[in-house]
């Protein structure tokens, strides 16, 4: 199959990630007792043991910037995880999925590949929903949100450095070597500072399963697999998505109940990002080199 026919199923691929990737936060909630560091250490180790079998050699060049992506993923997953600690499920949500501006910029800056006046139009629509959803401090705090959008700026990293990446190296030895790489650093740090590693619980063991399994395995994943034919620019749009199905779910678990200003910034968001990949915004773009 043509590397053009392959991309044809970059959006499908892309939509179901996110639905897998929204379940994260409330995944993080349900892990209690678990230090933020041993849930993203024991997630991302789970997924480069199960990818192991895919994994083959690549170049010096493509390695360097696995690595600066797996330490981008590590601090990620470390600031975001910290964040749902000290706020509500739905502004860290929301706030680690601004991601789309700083991904924006830096598809501009970076790889000279500027995104087009729709999708800036899209974004700032998008962002005005998650304002919307996100601008009531009840239930939240200023530390948990900062944690969140730190966490959102080291997201968007992780998604400009697979975008180059991805265009050479395989969807498994990538995802296989990011994983590897951040549960290392996660466990240096973890080891670090003394936080237990293990001893958990099996609810607590099966949350970290759970996290690997449908966010990682099937939602980052799919990100990954889509970035090789999608700009990172409206993949981080779409991304935009995740705090709708975040907050859907925490209103059934946790009864974190949208308010009627959360749910009309919900709709906000879905025509945004209808806006930044309408009409060519989505479409199989040539490799980046």
């Amino acid at each position: 199959m043509s590397s053009r026919a392959e991309g044809r199923f970059a959006v499908p691929v892309l939509l179901v990630a996110v639905a897998a990737i929204s379940s994260a936060a409330i995944l993080v909630r349900l892990g209690t007792g678990v230090h933020p560091v041993a849930l993203a250490a024991w997630r991302a180790g789970i997924v480069a043991v199960l990818l192991a079998p895919t994994w083959r050699p690549f170049g010096r060049r493509d390695g360097a910037l696995v690595v600066l992506s797996g330490l981008c993923l590590a601090l990620h997953f470390g600031t975001w995880f910290a964040s749902i600690s000290h706020t509500t499920v739905l502004r860290s949500t929301v706030f680690v999925c601004l991601n789309p501006i700083w991904v924006g910029l830096g598809e501009w800056l970076l790889l000279k590949r500027p995104p087009g006046w729709r999708y800036w139009l899209g974004v700032a629509v998008a962002v005005l929903g998650v304002a919307g959803m996100g601008g009531d401090l009840d239930g939240g705090s200023l530390y948990g949100d900062a944690l969140a959008l730190v966490g959102g700026l080291f997201g968007s990293a992780y998604l400009l450095t697979g975008r180059v990446v991805r265009q050479r190296v395989a969807i498994g030895s990538y995802a296989c070597s990011v994983c590897a790489v951040a549960c290392a650093a996660l466990t240096v740090v973890g080891v670090s500072a003394s936080v237990p590693l293990g001893g958990f619980s099996m609810p607590q063991w099966t949350v970290i399963a759970a996290l690997a399994l449908g966010p990682h395995m099937i939602g980052h994943n799919g990100v990954n697999y889509a970035l090789k034919y999608l700009p990172a620019a409206p993949v981080a749009a779409v991304i935009l998505l995740e705090p709708v199905g975040a907050a859907a779910l925490a209103a059934g678990l946790f009864g974190e109940r949208p308010s009627r200003p959360e749910l009309l910034g919900g709709f906000v968001i879905l025509i945004g990002v209808w806006m930044a990949t309408w009409r060519g915004a989505a479409e199989v773009v040539d490799p980046v080199r």
